[in-house]
């Protein structure tokens, strides 16, 4: 999995600014970068009176904007996202993803801090890999100065980057299934083996395969090619 770190930290600490740099200093050492913030309110981005908000007011439940430069997604959830489901969406090819917020998730954490707040942190430190912070805290975690943005770069790249491995992750539905170790071992092993004997596989880095039920997707009635179900989709039914 593209290893992940989230920047956390107090309203007005300077989360976003420290992600701006850091993304600046990464894309000038060549690596591929995505970024991802989390709000806990609604969001609109898209404008009345365009293309993709007149096919959302008409139902749709998911539009794509799609130019030679950028590919943009707008879906309806049920529910408020966890940060692996969103990764599912971000796609595997970048060397890290800097996240602002999702301070209950899973992503080793650094955390933006600034004296004028007070001693506390937002996180027990436990929690923390690492402090930026105009002051001193009193703790083991390791600390960076707010403006020294190369050295919150070394540190990342040092033990996330670099330290990455790979994992395997399933969701079904949209939503990840959690599988225990020994579990992820099988699938990724098996899977690995048997494509890799496919014509014109090569090296693989990363996999990625997706099956759709025809059968419960469309409440059991069957349709014919010509009306839009290609062959490359793969049903359990039809192995």
């Amino acid at each position: 999995m593209t290893p992940v770190v989230s920047i956390v930290g107090k309203s007005g600490a300077g989360k976003t600014v420290l992600i701006e740099r850091v993304i600046t200093e990464f894309k000038r050492r060549g690596y591929r970068i995505a970024a991802v913030k989390h709000s806990p309110g609604s969001i609109d981005v898209d404008k009345p009176g365009k293309d993709s908000w007149t096919f959302a007011e008409a139902g749709s439940d998911a539009v794509v904007v799609s130019s030679p430069d950028k590919l943009v997604l707008i879906k309806s959830v049920d529910h408020d996202p966890n940060l692996e489901e969103i990764l599912h969406i971000v796609g595997v090819e970048f060397d890290l993803v800097l996240v602002e917020g999702f301070r209950k998730g899973k992503a080793p954490k650094i955390e933006v801090h600034r004296k004028e707040f007070g001693e506390d942190l937002l996180c027990s430190t436990k929690e923390l890999s690492a402090i930026v912070t105009d002051g001193l805290v009193d703790t083991d975690v390791p600390q960076f100065r707010l403006t020294d943005t190369q050295a919150v770069a070394d540190f990342i790249e040092e033990n996330f980057i670099l330290e990455s491995e790979g994992d395997t992750f399933l969701f079904v539905n949209g939503r990840q299934v959690v599988m225990k170790p020994f579990v992820k071992d099988i699938i990724a092993k098996v899977l690995v083996a048997m494509i890799s004997t496919l014509k014109g596989v090569g090296n693989i880095r990363n996999l990625d395969i997706s099956i759709r039920d025809k059968a419960r997707s469309t409440g059991g009635l069957s349709r014919s090619p010509e009306h839009g179900e290609g062959a490359s989709e793969v049903s359990p039914s039809e192995e």
